[in-house]
């Protein structure tokens, strides 16, 4: 069974370099790494939400729906939560 493709989700933000850096460390994993990504600026009207949990801690950066990262982090961060991510979809055909 192929196994199935990341979904990632950036928050971002208007004027914010972190989320400049964040989007040049994503590429990096890009080359690496197949996944899709959706980016969601959290100043956009619909996004209250995110605004309220992310305002301070832009670019956060969640993985098939769960936060693995906010504020600061670079591509290791992203590959190790791909290799964990990959270990426990392989553990859980294992299991099936």
């Amino acid at each position: 069974m192929a196994a199935r493709i990341a979904r990632l989700t950036l928050f971002s933000g208007p004027q914010c370099s972190l989320c400049e850096i964040a989007k040049v460390e994503l590429a990096k994993v890009k080359k690496q790494r197949e996944f899709d990504l959706e980016v969601i600026n959290i100043q956009e009207k619909g996004q209250e939400r995110w605004k309220k949990k992310y305002v301070y801690w832009i670019p956060a950066l969640h993985l098939d729906g769960k936060e693995i990262a906010k504020g600061r982090w670079d591509a290791s961060t992203l590959l190790e939560a791909l290799k964990q991510r990959d270990a426990k979809l392989e553990s859980d055909q294992s299991t099936e």
